[in-house]
């Protein structure tokens, strides 16, 4: 399907446009956002499931550093971009290029990765459902084609059902499966300047040696009340924020070329995804909560 048959389409949705379709798909865009992730992720990981929550994470950080280096190879302009006519409205999360659709992916993954290991038919509609909504959201918002969402969906599905496999098969040689992942998209490094890769790929990376301290030097439990990990969940959040923020602003006062700028990024989340499901556990075990 040509690009000006796709952008067709997008004119299409974007004209049904009104106050209330506005809202609805902004907030269904929501969904796809990194702040989204980390309020799920944290929930299932310190409060439902820790091996859910590493499941969940290891998919979610490969499939966000995946999209963003097939972002950085195709680097294809968002519709908004090349058709006037189109209107971008959502413009702070139109960051990188189109192709493939990251919220899309991203939220596929973490939904579908839901489903897969609670194997709950309701959270299989779910994320049928929530990866159709999103799907028409980024195309009604003028920020993706037709072919972006649909790879986006296909890629969201297919990474966790890889990781399901994977699993299952080498439980016992996690640790080797994690290492070969990060190399395999270190050379990317190198070579992508994709903002978005850098930011998915420390949070991968963060996650990876995040679990395995949290194995081998903390192992906290789940035996404890519901009030407690609630405790433990709305306190997280907080430290979370403040680690984001208070690395930001100290990497905000340097003035850096863009290989930098990358790469305080990639520090930065590493650290978020490292504090969060590493360090931060060793503070609920000492308080027991």
């Amino acid at each position: 399907m040509s690009l000006d048959i796709q952008k067709d389409v997008v004119i299409w949705l974007q004209s049904f446009r009104n106050v209330f379709t506005e809202f609805f798909f902004s907030f269904v865009s929501f969904f796809g956002d990194p702040e989204f992730y980390i309020i799920l992720l944290a929930f299932v990981y310190w409060v439902l499931s820790k091996k859910a929550g590493e499941f969940m994470a290891i998919a979610l950080g490969t499939t966000v550093s995946l999209n963003n280096l097939l972002k950085g190879v195709f680097m294809i302009n968002r519709p908004f971009q090349t058709y006037p006519e189109i209107e971008n409205l959502r413009d702070y999360a139109a960051t990188g290029s189109s192709f493939p659709s990251g919220h899309v992916q991203n939220s596929a993954t973490l939904f579908f990765s839901l489903a897969m290991y609670f194997k709950k038919r309701y959270l299989w509609v779910l994320a049928i459902v929530l990866s159709v909504l999103m799907s028409l959201s980024r195309l009604f918002l003028g920020l993706h084609y037709p072919i972006d969402v649909v790879v986006g969906a296909l890629l969201g599905l297919a990474v966790p059902l890889l990781f399901y496999v994977l699993f299952k098969h080498f439980s016992d040689r996690l640790p080797a499966l994690y290492t070969l992942i990060v190399l395999l998209f270190f050379p990317a490094f190198f070579f992508i300047t994709e903002n978005d890769f850098f930011r998915g790929y420390g949070i991968l990376v963060g996650f990876i040696l995040a679990i395995l301290f949290e194995k081998r030097y903390v192992n906290f439990s789940m035996q404890i009340s519901p009030l407690k990990k609630l405790l433990r969940y709305g306190v997280g959040l907080i430290f979370i924020v403040l680690t984001m923020e208070l690395i930001g602003l100290f990497f905000g006062i340097f003035t850096v070329s863009t290989f930098w700028a990358n790469t305080f990024d990639f520090i930065r989340f590493f650290f978020v995804a490292f504090v969060g499901f590493g360090l931060y556990p060793m503070f609920f075990k000492r308080f027991n909560f």
